[in-house]
């Protein structure tokens, strides 16, 4: 069984075929004004600051969506209380057979929701004057022009991805065990995720098992093990990833998320690729989260959303995939309506990892109140939230929780995955250059086609004034094989700043 809920608003759509096309890009002569546009590095979310683009809650479900309770758990066959419904969405995902305000979750069919993004890969980069040619990578070949003074530069974005895998005592001890069925659908060498995708994302990876430690910022907090970014990387991955292990006798392992989050999201910061990258953690937990100082009860909500927000405003989206206990055992440790527990939890990240606003527990609607409950737990220093709430927040962004105890859910994670992954590859192309004027007067072509600026089969400029981006039907015929040409003339276009 799967809930999901998917957030789908990045450029390109997704494709099969990894074979680039020739990117021709071409400049008339002109005057040259300077830049003074502070583009943010950020992903092709409509903030423009790394996280994923709000669609406003669609849900897409391939085993059939049923309908739900408010941030619903799921119910096979629909026994929840509040009824059962099949054909509608649940606020907080989709399911198979129906939703249940407080139903539990057993089995059901449904798989992780499709997502956009073409199957890219690197591109090849490096400039020359008109008529020259020169590459480097994988992707197609780049011909620059000359503009007077200006070399244009044309690369395709690789997006980078760690995988932030908790790995407390729950992933193991249940049974069927999680952590074994987890990591053999992300990194199986035949069938995983990771070894499918890592010619065109640069995976890093990043695990978090927690300690009782005297502060958020201890590094008692949590033990992590941890690879750094990079294409080509499943190698590396999976000599850390499969040597992780937990033995019976080892000491009970915590979920603090917060902590794992910020380390991580400090980690991607430093990270600087040759090419400008969109970055993004996609998170895999099964567990309600606690934080470094308090273990019990599992209260580490507001610090996990004030982490996940904090890596959105730095540049940093993040993707969700719930599996294990936090879908079928949704308050586990947790406090409702205290605090949001289960699936409600995993929406509000997901929102927190788009840069949506997020919604408080219910009664709370004024979340800076010291009467708020929520703010009661112990979790809570001196009763005052960290994470910014907004009251009736709608379910944006996206997750996928997965049901482990369902015969199939080795390969529902693994669709999950995919599915998000496909939704952050993408069709853009950073530039050295930024558009200054009316962008629309630039001709971009496939082919003899020329396309259409602004078209959802077209092309536009963004996130940023330096990145250009093919929609639609334009990227998958880039992906295909189409030759493009990109002119834009040069009294519209700047040198960035060194």
């Amino acid at each position: 069984m799967v809930r999901n809920r998917l957030e789908l608003g990045f450029f390109g759509f997704s494709v099969l075929s990894l074979c680039f096309g020739q990117l021709v890009a071409g400049c008339d002569s002109g005057s040259h004004g300077d830049d003074d546009d502070d583009d943010d590095a950020g992903s092709s979310g409509e903030d423009a600051r790394g996280g994923t683009s709000s669609n406003k809650g669609g849900t897409t479900s391939r085993g059939g969506s049923a309908g739900g309770g408010l941030g619903g758990t799921s119910a096979s066959g629909g026994n929840g209380t509040g009824g059962t419904a099949t054909g509608g969405n649940g606020t907080g995902g989709t399911a198979t057979g129906g939703n249940g305000t407080g139903g539990t979750a057993t089995g059901g069919t449904a798989t992780g929701g499709t997502g956009t993004g073409a199957d890219g890969g690197s591109s090849g980069e490096g400039s020359g004057a008109t008529g020259g040619t020169s590459s480097g990578g994988t992707g197609g070949s780049v011909i620059g022009p000359s503009c007077d003074a200006i070399n244009v530069e044309v690369a395709l974005e690789t997006p980078t991805v760690v995988l932030l895998v908790d790995t407390s005592t729950s992933m193991f001890e249940t049974t069927p065990a999680v952590y074994p069925l987890l990591h053999d659908s992300l990194m199986n060498a035949m069938s995983g995720v990771v070894q499918a995708m890592q010619g065109k994302i640069r995976f890093g990876f990043a695990s978090y098992q927690g300690h009782q430690a005297a502060s958020e910022n201890d590094p008692a907090c949590a033990t992590m093990e941890t690879v750094d970014p990079a294409l080509d990387n499943y190698n590396a991955i999976e000599s850390v990833y499969g040597a992780i292990s937990w033995d019976k006798n080892d000491p009970k392992w915590e979920t603090p998320t917060n902590y794992a989050i910020n380390a991580t999201a400090a980690a991607l910061r430093d990270d600087t690729p040759d090419v400008p990258t969109n970055k993004y953690i996609l998170l895999v937990t099964d567990g309600n989260p606690n934080t470094c100082e308090v273990v019990d009860p599992q209260c580490g909500q507001d610090l996990a959303i004030r982490a996940a927000q904090d890596a959105y405003d730095s540049g940093i989206g993040l993707m969700v995939l719930g599996v294990g206990d936090i879908v079928s055992n949704p308050n586990n440790g947790c406090s409702p309506p205290y605090s949001r527990c289960g699936l409600d939890h995993l929406q509000d990240m997901a929102n927190a990892g788009v840069g949506a606003p997020v919604q408080p527990p219910e009664g709370c609607e004024d979340p800076t109140s010291l009467s708020c409950a929520y703010a009661l737990l112990p979790c809570v220093k001196d009763q005052t939230l960290q994470a910014a709430y907004t009251p009736s927040a709608p379910a944006v962004g996206q997750y996928v929780a997965v049901d482990t105890t369902d015969a199939d859910a080795s390969m529902l994670v693994a669709t999950a995955v995919a599915d998000m992954l496909n939704t952050v590859t993408s069709c853009t192309f950073h530039m050295n250059v930024a558009v200054t004027g009316d962008v629309s007067t630039g001709v971009v072509k496939l082919g003899d086609t020329e396309l259409t600026y602004g078209d959802s089969n077209g092309w536009e400029i963004g996130p940023s004034t330096h990145e250009l981006a093919l929609r639609g039907t334009a990227c998958a015929s880039f992906n295909e094989g189409a030759a493009l040409s990109i002119d834009l003339p040069c009294d519209e276009i700047a040198p960035l700043d060194p």
